[in-house]
């Protein structure tokens, strides 16, 4: 079997809250109930904490491409809204 390439995952999976000036209704959407947090120092009580750190690994850095990694999960691609280079 063919290994999925991180082009191919961006094209079918964003990291990403969409521009609320481009699609505001998507914008409210994903940031309603598509976002995590906030969690670990900033909320000790979150279901997702566990000895003062994320169970599921947030915060996460910002990075300028998605890359495979050998746990199998992707670490998707995340460019700053201030920067979209970032």
């Amino acid at each position: 079997m063919e290994k999925i390439t991180p082009n191919r995952i961006d094209e079918i999976i964003s990291a990403e809250i969409p521009d609320i000036e481009i699609d505001k209704d998507l914008h409210h959407i994903v940031s309603k109930n598509m976002t995590h947090g906030p969690c670990g120092s900033l909320n000790n009580n979150s279901l997702c904490v566990s000895d003062g750190k994320c169970t599921k690994r947030y915060p996460r850095d910002l990075l300028t491409e998605t890359i495979t990694v050998n746990d199998g999960y992707p670490l998707y691609r995340r460019r700053s809204t201030g920067n979209p280079l970032l």
